[in-house]
């Protein structure tokens, strides 16, 4: 098309030289007919400067278009060439609106071995270049999308506290990450260069029964072991002497700073190891407060202060907590981690399980994910830091601000990751500052984060608190990873749209 209007414009050009050559030699009173003739030739070269421009604006669009398909196919490993085809057509007429200027054709799609090439043609009719004969102009493009071969290890942080039960939260963070598995995976069961960890987390997160025990505190060594009983308890033991009650997976916080870093868990420094989570049998009666969690008698201490009934370790022995009551796993309702794998079907089976209970403790389920995609101890999934091979990505979602749910009696709120506020775990005693000190951990394990390289996705996902949405844009590794508020519906384009991202793509041409 363009080298058949070159030769027509050259040879207008040349005709309208010539033309005005004889113009100017004329003295006759036929002057006002030539000059109407000479017309043509000049409405001719305007016209073609508009349909080249029209036609430079289609090929622009289609472009576009194209771009956007060929991220969508090429960030959907796995999928069948029937399924990428039907996307990136999709893809395409979403960028490529009817009311566009231009008519595409049938888009083509060659899927290479780690290329995706697109290419389309679109029938332009002229607006002017009919008066020489040229009703349509053909405007085509082309683009290829390569796909990097490296790597992909990604953790999702997920909040499942009990705000997450309402208004179907639950339900749309399960669909929105069920979708961003089905695009990272495509149709593989167990692709061999990606791996996916999840963290439901609310005010702890559970480690699983599995966890090995050389990452237990199992001799009660470490510093905030026995915090709520009589010193010396172990919590191992107390377990064992309870008949229908064990052990269910939680686990307390490393004392600080520990519970901000990744430090492999050793034996020979007992802080950095975990302590089984434990809540207290609480006072049964008082003449002052209420406490929420109170599973066994104290009739033989009923003389002591609330305080020394509460830690009395006496009445655990050969104990029966009845089934109704709340027990020592009070609090450790959420789903066990998932250590990363590659096996999609398990993946999905977890977020179908996960549930929503208890209150928000941001940075404890955010550091469970840093240790989960971490090469080192306690989980060993993870690649190094530094192999070039491999992306990492972490993406956490609150629905809520980090609180403590204070209680109004001695303990001061409830059993936490943390324990109970009145220990001061968190340098305070005073709920409104512990919410604060909780930020600032939040914050320190997303700069800890990044400072490994790891990418890190932020979700607020129906918050109000304008501090908790400042907290998560900083923590992001940039703004653009952060996103705000989606409602339930757009939950799970945000997951798409995070999941194309980590795809790492880049354009060819």
């Amino acid at each position: 098309m363009e080298n058949r209007l070159s030769r027509r414009l050259t040879r207008l050009g040349g005709d309208l030289k010539r033309f005005t050559r004889g113009f100017g030699k004329c003295g006759r009173g036929n002057v006002a007919v030539t000059f109407a003739v000479a017309l043509i030739p000049i409405m001719t070269i305007a016209g073609a400067s508009v349909d080249v421009s029209r036609a430079y604006v289609v090929k622009a669009r289609l472009t576009q278009a194209l771009d956007a398909a060929g991220l969508a196919v090429a960030g959907t490993p796995g999928a069948s060439e029937t399924r990428l085809k039907e996307l990136a057509q999709s893809f395409f007429n979403a960028n490529y609106p009817a009311a566009e200027i231009g008519v595409p054709g049938d888009l083509q799609v060659t899927l290479g071995q780690n290329v995706v090439t697109l290419a389309v043609s679109a029938s332009l009719p002229t607006v002017l270049l009919g008066i020489v004969g040229v009703d349509e102009m053909t405007v085509g493009s082309e683009v290829e999308v390569s796909r990097e071969t490296k790597g992909l290890e990604v953790v999702m942080v997920l909040d499942n506290t009990g705000s997450m039960g309402s208004r179907g939260k639950i339900d749309a963070l399960k669909t929105a990450s069920e979708s961003m598995i089905e695009i990272l995976f495509g149709d593989q069961t167990h692709p061999e260069k990606l791996k996916m960890g999840l963290v439901p987390f609310s005010a702890g997160v559970n480690v699983g029964t599995e966890f090995a025990q050389d990452y237990l505190d199992m001799n009660g060594l470490s510093s905030i072991h026995d915090e709520n009983f009589t010193p010396g308890t172990n919590l191992w033991d107390l377990y064992a002497e309870i008949r229908n009650r064990s052990w269910t997976g939680c686990v307390q916080t490393r004392p600080s700073p520990l519970d901000e870093e990744d430090a492999e868990p050793n034996s020979g420094n007992p802080d950095t190891l975990w302590v089984h989570w434990f809540a207290p049998d609480e006072p049964d009666r008082s003449r002052y407060y209420y406490y929420s969690n109170n599973y066994l008698s104290d009739d033989a201490h009923r003389n002591d202060d609330e305080e020394e009934r509460q830690r009395n370790t006496s009445k655990y022995d050969n104990a029966w907590v009845s089934s109704s009551s709340r027990g020592p796993d009070d609090g450790c309702d959420m789903r066990p981690i998932t250590p990363m794998t590659n096996d999609r079907d398990y993946l999905l089976d977890e977020i179908d399980a996960m549930n929503a209970s208890g209150v928000t403790h941001i940075p404890v389920g955010l550091a469970w994910g840093w240790r989960v995609i971490s090469p080192g101890a306690p989980y060993t999934e993870g690649k190094a830091y530094d192999d070039p091979e491999v992306n990492k990505a972490i993406i956490l979602l609150t629905d809520g601000e980090n609180v403590l749910g204070t209680q109004n009696n001695h303990n001061g709120s409830y059993y936490t990751a943390y324990g109970y506020l009145a220990e001061g775990r968190l340098g305070t005693t005073n709920g409104w500052t512990a919410s604060n000190r909780l930020d600032d951990k939040t914050a320190q394990i997303c700069e800890n984060i990044k400072e490994r390289g790891i990418r890190l996705y932020t979700i607020t996902f129906q918050v109000s608190s304008s501090s908790t949405q400042t907290l998560m844009r900083e923590c992001a590794t940039s703004p653009s990873l952060y996103f705000d508020s989606p409602s339930n519906e757009e939950l799970t384009t945000v997951f798409q749209a995070i999941a194309r991202d980590l795809s790492n793509l880049r354009l060819s041409r």
